[in-house]
């Protein structure tokens, strides 16, 4: 699997819930984006806007 793209996040009590929220959310998208189409669970694009 690529790593090279993964980023690290150290729960220290510092993070921010909402940035936290937005990394999870982008890297489904992501995942979803690269699924054939009849996979997909969700449109990517009409989850964006309605998450974002």
């Amino acid at each position: 699997m690529n790593k090279r793209h993964w980023i690290a996040l150290h729960p220290d009590g510092d993070l921010d819930p909402g940035l936290v929220d937005d990394l999870v959310t982008e890297s489904y998208l992501l995942v979803v984006e690269g699924l054939p189409r009849t996979q997909r669970p969700v449109d990517p694009e009409t989850f964006a806007h309605r998450a974002g």
